[in-house]
């Protein structure tokens, strides 16, 4: 019993930090309607990747700047296609925008970009 255990613990390790290492660039999730008339709260995530210097100079952080308008400009647009498809009304909740330096690897320099929108939408 305790030989299968020793097993079946790094196997599990193994699974969690292999299912750990899988990270989404865009996920929605609707949560339920609450019990005001339809209402629903719609969360999405946009991560993508900038190349670039990531010195502490102008252009550095131009480019950062223009990485974050992408993200409020996603985050208007996303209200426009939910009230395309499922929403009668729409209204931005909560925006989190996170800009990380990367130094090198695979993808060169430049700059992690991810941001967090909520949204809280009446229902069609």
């Amino acid at each position: 019993m305790i030989r299968k255990l020793m097993l079946a613990v790094p196997l599990a390790l193994t699974l969690a930090g292999a299912a750990h290492a899988e990270v989404p660039t865009s996920r929605t999730a609707i949560m339920p309607p609450s019990s005001k008339g339809g209402e629903v709260r719609v969360q999405v995530r946009i991560t993508f990747f900038v190349p670039g210097t990531v010195d502490d100079g102008e252009v550095s952080f131009k480019a950062q700047e223009q990485a974050r308008r992408r993200l409020y400009e996603s985050a208007a647009r996303e209200c426009d296609v939910l009230r395309a498809t499922i929403a009668a009304e729409c209204r931005v909740e909560s925006i989190n925008i996170n800009t990380n330096r990367q130094y090198g690897g695979r993808a060169g320099e430049g700059f992690n970009v991810s941001g967090n929108f909520a949204f809280r939408v009446t229902l069609k």
